[in-house]
């Protein structure tokens, strides 16, 4: 059967199902007719649309098109896309939206310590930290030092946060890995932030907090004028 042919059928096949649906009389006799034999293909229309969307966003987020995706856990105050904090940030560091965005995830919530399991919150934030797009993560001091020991955040004794240990190395809060092969003593895997303008200015936290910087984050340099931002530098 050539191509022709096959076009021939379908447009046939289309032709009388229009035919036959128009001829069933009631609306609701119609419907229940094209869901009994349509209804694979309704789904699957419907996955499609859904689908489509979410995978360009995969797409974008795995490509990584961020200046900075940073996420703030456990806050209910407005830290995220469009608010003070993001604008005031993003002006300060000079980036070109038009070029890459600037993401600020403030609808996370999870506590390392309380346990994780389960929480989808949690496992978003994995998903970002292995998939190399998470730049920088705050969260209750005692959460993010906990959750330091994964190995889901760097070690800023390495090269690549060496401007950063330069600035900040009198505010570094340390973990023992869970790996100790990769160390048995304390690394330093955030930055005390209590006291900076995240907290005095746009309340983002009202306990101790600490900035920690995804493992596989390649956008360092951008989590470092986040710091000098909140840090007035």
């Amino acid at each position: 059967m050539d191509d022709r042919d096959l076009k021939t059928r379908l447009r046939d096949w289309a032709k009388t199902e229009k035919e036959k649906i128009l001829g069933i009389r009631g609306t609701k006799k119609k419907t229940a007719y094209i869901w009994e034999y349509y209804k694979l293909w309704i789904i699957g229309l419907i996955f499609v649309l859904w689908f489509v969307p979410f995978a360009i966003h995969q797409y974008r987020t795995n490509a990584g098109d961020y200046w900075c995706y940073m996420m703030f856990t456990n806050t209910y105050a407005d830290a995220g896309n469009g608010s003070d904090l993001w604008k005031d940030y993003t002006e300060y560091a000079e980036f070109d939206l038009k070029e890459k965005d600037v993401e600020f995830n403030a609808e996370s919530y999870f506590d390392y310590l309380k346990g994780v399991t389960g929480n989808s919150y949690f496992e978003a934030f994995v998903a970002f930290a292995d998939g190399g797009v998470l730049d920088g993560i705050t969260a209750g001091t005692e959460s993010l030092t906990a959750l330091g020991r994964t190995g889901r955040l760097k070690d800023l004794n390495s090269e690549e946060c060496a401007a950063i240990k330069a600035k900040y190395e009198d505010r570094f809060v340390y973990s023992v890995p869970i790996d100790t092969e990769y160390s048995t003593d304390p690394v330093p895997v955030g930055i005390d932030i209590s006291d900076s303008k995240l907290v005095t200015k746009y309340g983002v936290y009202a306990e101790p907090c600490t900035l920690g910087i995804g493992a596989l984050s390649k956008n360092v340099d951008s989590v470092e004028l986040f710091l000098d931002f909140i840090f007035e530098k």
